[in-house]
């Protein structure tokens, strides 16, 4: 992906960048992703993504969710992603122990609100997990704040995908990336052009 990437929409727009983080567990290809769909605050333009991905689905009352999908609808998704005026960065962490889940994702979130806050990202929305979890969440955002790791100008707040379906951008993205980790490249290959992803070991 070039990296001006999201520089660009957020010139193009003129508007302050958000970003929609979703986490992905593979514990037999021992794989934790992090994914985020970055776009700019534009009400206009994110109701337009947001109305293409619910056509997506299926059923209108539920979410897109990789793991249910079939085949040929993974694709129409992965394709319908790439022409949307976003950016997906990964970070995926090899090696992982089911033991330290949680560890894996306090790092791997650390270092990805590191890398969107040096993309002048403003607020982010990590989809929402349990009361225990999120409150795990915001805990590690206030040790980044009180170190200076991460600005006070970087927003973070929880949402849910049924609410809001630019999470499920994140969660497709990721999907993508197991796969052709999995040594299935038909899905990731649309989004090469708009997709980073960090590895990293564990």
């Amino acid at each position: 992906m070039n990296d001006g990437y999201a520089g660009a929409l957020r010139s193009a727009s003129g508007a302050p960048l958000h970003a929609w983080v979703d986490e992905s567990v593979h514990v037999g290809n021992e794989l934790y992703l992090l994914a985020a769909a970055v776009a700019p605050q534009n009400s206009r333009l994110l109701e337009t993504c947001r109305l293409s991905l619910q056509a997506l689905a299926r059923d209108r009352r539920r979410r897109l969710h990789w793991n249910s999908e079939e085949e040929r609808d993974r694709l129409a998704i992965v394709q319908a992603i790439a022409e949307m005026p976003l950016t997906s960065i990964v970070v995926t962490a090899t090696r992982l122990d089911p033991r330290r889940q949680e560890r894996a994702r306090r790092k791997r979130l650390e270092r990805l609100l590191h890398h969107l806050a040096a993309k002048e990202v403003e607020h982010v929305w990590l989809e929402s997990r349990d009361a225990i979890g999120n409150r795990r969440d915001l805990a590690m955002v206030a040790s980044l704040r009180t170190t200076f790791a991460l600005a006070e100008s970087v927003r973070v707040d929880h949402a849910r995908p049924l609410d809001e379906p630019l999470l499920w951008v994140p969660d497709s993205v990721a999907g993508a990336v197991v796969a052709a980790h999995n040594g299935q490249l038909l899905y990731r290959d649309p989004l090469d052009a708009v997709l980073e992803e960090i590895v990293f070991e564990l």
